[in-house]
């Protein structure tokens, strides 16, 4: 009903508070607490019975959305996005589907990307790069429709995914993803352990929906602040085991994107 609201103009964006989770359901198997895959039936609603074409699907959850990257790996019309911990496949969902060199089948090829991390602790500075370098430009030639967001928050600072995203940082990163698909963004809660901390994280990104004004500090933010570093400067600011990874995806993706291609000449 969200999306529909949102698609249909009566609402800007929107975020839906839900329990329980749903990117690790798959077609006929549950698992990770999840059962129904909110995130893809909404894609495929979105697709099927709304005025979109495509739908961009940015999962941020520290653990990959495997049910998600499923559901859509022959899709050309709907891109996912995934940046979560990979530990080389030894991190839930234990799956070595959840690396780089998973790009999707068929016409869906290159339309699934993975960036995985091979290490705890990566926080806002390599989950900004990833968006400066990566996600946006991909996302800005993609030309999505709609932009539903697996907004899972176990990759905050505190959480269980020994990472070290702050609720700022959540807020910049959805900031920018208000600048895709004229600001259709539809967020659904995904993971997050410490309610605390979850409460928190959701705040900040409820408040970059509404552009709220406690969110002031980063209002004006939506391009980070390695915009106008070189890709080989911007990588060396942050964690050397995120750059490989970040390279690596680059790279696998280079000969789909027109926007990659420059950089990994």
């Amino acid at each position: 009903r969200l999306v529909a609201d949102v698609v249909n103009d009566k609402y800007d964006n929107g975020f839906a508070v839900i329990r329980p989770p749903g990117h690790h359901a798959e077609p006929g198997y549950a698992g990770g607490y999840c059962f129904i895959n909110n995130v893809a039936v909404a894609a495929s609603y979105a697709i099927e019975r709304l005025p979109v074409r495509k739908v961009l699907i940015v999962d941020w959850d520290v653990h990959h959305g495997n049910g998600t990257q499923k559901a859509f790996l022959d899709d050309p019309n709907v891109l996912y996005f995934s940046i979560h911990r990979f530990d080389n496949g030894n991190f839930f969902p234990f799956s070595k589907d959840a690396g780089p060199r998973i790009v999707g089948n068929g016409d869906g090829e290159g339309h699934n990307i993975n960036v995985g991390w091979n290490d705890k602790r990566m926080g806002d500075d390599e989950y900004l790069v990833v968006f400066e370098k990566l996600l946006m430009p991909i996302a800005t030639e993609f030309d999505p429709d709609l932009v539903l967001v697996s907004a899972g928050f176990d990759a905050a600072k505190g959480d269980m995914g020994d990472c070290n995203v702050t609720p700022e940082c959540f807020s910049r990163l959805t900031r920018q993803l208000k600048t895709l698909a004229g600001g259709k963004v539809v967020c659904a809660l995904e993971g997050g352990y410490v309610r605390s901390i979850l409460c928190k994280c959701v705040e900040s990104v409820v408040l970059a929906l509404l552009d709220g004004a406690s969110d002031d500090k980063f209002k004006d933010e939506t391009k980070s602040f390695y915009k106008n570093l070189g890709d080989k400067e911007m990588l060396d600011c942050i964690d050397s085991s995120a750059a490989k990874s970040i390279r690596e995806t680059m790279n696998v993706h280079s000969q789909y994107w027109q926007c990659l291609k420059k950089s990994c000449k």
